[in-house]
């Protein structure tokens, strides 16, 4: 079954229809796919939310200093720090919401033209990839906040908060990697 075939399958379970699940270990594969599937659609659609007010925040932020500093003649100095903190949020969660709806940048011209059972292989490689650089993410974002013991220049806040957001995101994307590689 392919992954539109279990995305249907959950969208009709989210709408409250159900289908018996048959065949053995085999039904009980299918039933962890769609727990995995119904999962990652869970943080899909708070990260989506989570983005989607963060990005009307920074909207918000940017215009107030805008305001401020131009109509006003006071710029606010909090606001540059702020939004930088919450695009690197956006950043990180949206690499992950890009790689679960396969709209990130890529190439595939090349992996287009391979046989159905070797464009599997080819997306198991680059998803193994994309889980190596988030296990590189979240090993070195973790040294790098535990090693932080100050404050960010502008705002009252130590700087271990924004920096979690590096592990945090390595964290997400192995998710989706994982989730990505079983449903493939």
């Amino acid at each position: 079954m392919s992954i539109y075939g279990i995305m249907g399958a959950v969208g009709l379970a989210v709408a409250g229809a159900t289908a018996p699940i048959r065949g053995g270990t085999r039904g009980l594969k299918a039933q962890g796919r769609t727990y995995l599937v119904r999962a990652v659609a869970l943080l899909d659609s708070v990260l989506v939310n989570l983005c989607a007010f963060v990005l009307g925040m920074m909207v918000l932020i940017a215009l107030a200093g805008i305001f401020f500093r131009y109509v006003l003649m006071n710029a606010l100095s909090w606001t540059e720090e702020l939004t930088r903190y919450m695009m690197i949020l956006v950043g990180m969660f949206g690499t992950a919401l890009a790689l679960w709806k396969d709209e990130h940048v890529g190439f595939t011209t090349v992996v287009d033209r391979l046989p159905p059972r070797w464009q599997k292989v080819a997306h198991v490689v680059s998803y193994l990839l994309v889980g190596a650089l988030s296990g590189v993410m979240v090993v070195e974002g973790f040294r790098w906040v535990s090693s932080s013991g100050a404050k960010a220049q502008i705002l009252p806040i130590p700087m271990w908060i924004p920096l979690s957001l590096v592990p945090l995101g390595g964290i997400v994307i192995a998710i989706v990697v994982f989730a990505k590689i079983v449903l493939e």
